[in-house]
Parts: C-alpha cells; structure tokens; sequence
C-alpha cells in the first residue's frame, strides 16, 4: 500500500505535461511560420515530485527523421465556430503501420484572435500521429542528445558528439531534398520554380550556400516543406510566402540570387555518401 501511495504521489497530471507540450509547441510553430530559429527540442520540468522529460513537435520530427520511413499521408481539417479540428494519418513505410492522431486548437489566444491557430492545429494533429510511430529506443535517443546539448555538459561530450552531428546534418538534408522533390510538379503548377524556392530558403536561412545550413535549419525547413507537401492550404501559404520575397527583391532591385554550383551540389553529395540523389534538388 505504501508502495502504492508513493507512485500515485510521483505520477504527473496529463493536463500538467500537456500544457508544458503545447506551450513549447506553440512557440515552435510561431517561430517556424515567422522565419526564426526553433530553440526547443525536448522539454523537462519538474512536477508531482519527478523530473518530467520528452520531445516536443521539433524533436518529433527530428527523431522521425532519424527513424525514417515515416510519412503523413492525410490530412483532415474542419472550421468551428472557435477552434479548428484536425485530424492526420502517419504511416509507416518499413512496418506497414499506421496510426492517426487529433487535435483541436482555439482560435483566440491569450484573449486574442490567434493568426496561426490552423497552422498549430495541422502541425499538432501531424505530431500526434507521427508519435506513435517512432520507435522507443530512437526517442530515447533525441531525447538524450538534446538535453545533453542543453544542459551543456563537459569538453569530452561536445567531440563525441562531432561525428554523430555530421551524420544528423546529412539525415536531415536527406528528409528535405526528398520532400522538396515531391513538392517541385506541385510548386511548378502554382508558378514557382527551383531557383525562386532555393532564393527563398538561402535568404530565410541568409546563407549563401545549402552547405553553411545547420541541422536545425535542415529539420526545420524539413517541417516547413512536409506540412506544404501534406496540406493544399499549408502550400498556398508557402507558395504566397515565395511571392512575397521575390517582388520584395525585384522592388529592391536587388539581383536575384543563383542556384547553387556543381561544385556545391558535389561537396553536399560528399557529406551524404550519394552523389545521385542531391542532384535535381532546388537547392
């Protein structure tokens, strides 16, 4: 019985982790709909006597990355009168399994009307199923990797981690170049074409080549791309986005920018190990 007491004075309220989770969520998504550098990864707070730990929507996608096979391949979404309800399926390519997850997100935030309250309801819906697919053991990896980051252990962790960054680099431009490949007939139908796309992630990310990206930038664009690819509102938006920064160049009178060189494209292919499949990318 004392047993039994003590676990249940351990265990942390649902709704305590949940609003830890969205709270993280919501500023991801924000800062991936406004351009900026998601800062979060994996979450951990105390609560109920325990240190409580997971990953939030970025880590999610990173460890879906790292796993790979994994794709949304539906997205639902209706309008109610104050929030958004969506619904995703995640599939599994490897096992052949598939899960759904939901979510239902109010249009007001903090007693304001909230300009993103869709784009966190897609994105949190895509979350919620993808979860289910992802391996245990490649969660607890992400997880470690990130709180080690963040907690900023000693010198010897930083050059263990060296190889095992470049290799994340590589994964994460993997996941991008194969989403941006499903994206080009959809992109080329709206008018956008793989130097305007490229234009667009160089000056979003203001580096002159793909190589100078970091692997937050590659997980982050990799988001960004997959929620075009899985849902037409989410690529009228990407697509309006690209629109916008091209006629601010052109009013700017500022040269448009190139494609990237042969002699790019071969040393990225270097760091993936394939030269055959960064060719053809926008980027």
């Amino acid at each position: 019985m004392a047993e039994e007491k003590e676990k249940k004075e351990e265990m942390v309220p649902v709704t305590a982790e949940y609003a830890v989770v969205d709270q993280v969520d919501d500023q991801a998504i924000v800062e991936l709909m406004t351009g900026q550098t998601i800062q979060d990864y994996v979450y951990s707070f105390k609560q109920g006597g325990r240190t409580v730990e997971g990953l939030t929507l970025a880590g999610i996608n990173e460890a879906a990355n790292r796993r790979g096979g994994i794709q949304v391949e539906e997205v639902k979404y209706e309008e109610l009168e104050n929030s958004w309800i969506a619904t995703a399926k995640a599939v599994d390519t490897i096992t052949g399994s598939s899960r759904y997850g939901a979510y239902e997100q109010p249009k007001m935030a903090g007693g304001r009307s909230d300009p993103f309250a869709f784009t966190k309801a897609i994105h949190k819906a895509q979350r919620n199923a993808i979860k289910q697919l992802i391996p245990v053991p490649v969660i607890r990896e992400v997880l470690n990797f990130y709180l080690h980051r963040k907690a900023g252990s000693g010198n010897s962790a930083p050059q263990q981690q060296i190889p095992q960054a470049a290799g994340n680099i590589a994964q994460a431009q993997k996941a991008a170049f194969a989403i941006a490949n499903n994206l080009a007939e959809p992109l080329e139908k709206k008018g956008i074409t793989k130097a305007a796309l490229w234009d667009y992630i160089k000056r979003k990310y203001s580096v002159e080549s793909r190589n100078d990206m970091s692997e937050m930038q590659w997980t982050q664009l990799s988001a960004e791309l997959k929620a075009a690819e899985t849902t037409p509102q989410l690529l009228n938006d990407l697509c309006e986005r690209i629109k916008q920064l091209t006629a601010a160049v052109q009013e700017s009178d500022v040269p448009p920018s190139e494609e990237p060189t042969e002699q790019e494209t071969t040393s990225t292919d270097e760091i993936e190990g394939k030269g055959t499949e960064a060719k053809g990318t926008p980027f």
